[in-house]
């Protein structure tokens, strides 16, 4: 897999690509499948009451159906979006955090590997541990004080890349990219 991302510097290596885990979609999935679902038992509902709907015509009823499902997914896009240009990236020369809050809007922040101080991963309840993901967090003498990834497969293993990068940073000589 050959991944280049914007800014990337001449000689820097990509160590680790991360995107949160994918069981984290899993509630966006329910609600997709809840809300695809919807429609029936309202329509059983309307029904069993007796509403009447006579009003409509055929091509109202037909449109609104329509409108539902572009909604439906519309959110189903939007979930799978976000997801997917959330990523993280370790180098041999920084670390990287694209965050996507949105169509219109990124955010990116980095911070040398010189300049981590504290690197710590956390795993919080039943379905982190059992799914093994969860959060890294990196304390930094950067602009940004701490770096968050959220909800990465195997939060030991990316901690520990870190830090080893971070020793072999602060092995090299100044200026040296290896």
């Amino acid at each position: 897999m050959a991944v280049i991302f914007e800014g990337q510097e001449e000689g820097e290596e990509i160590i680790l690509f991360l995107r949160p885990h994918l069981i984290t979609l899993v509630p966006s999935l329910l609600a997709i499948i809840f809300l695809f679902l919807l429609p029936v038992p309202i329509g059983v509902t309307r029904a069993i009451i007796n509403i009447d709907l006579s009003f409509l015509t055929a091509g109202q009823s037909f449109l609104i159906t329509i409108f539902w499902y572009l909604v439906v997914f519309a959110y189903a896009f939007y979930r799978f979006i976000f997801w997917y240009f959330n990523v993280y990236i370790l180098t041999n020369e920084r670390i990287i955090d694209f965050d996507f809050n949105g169509l219109l809007h990124k955010e990116i922040s980095f911070a040398r590997l010189g300049q981590i101080q504290d690197v710590s991963p956390k795993m919080r309840g039943f379905f982190s541990t059992f799914f093994h993901f969860g959060n890294v967090f990196a304390q930094t003498a950067a602009e940004r004080p701490e770096f968050e990834f959220h909800n990465v497969a195997d939060p030991d293993f990316v901690a520990h890349k870190i830090q080893e990068q971070v020793r072999h940073e602060e092995a090299e000589k100044p200026g040296e990219v290896a």
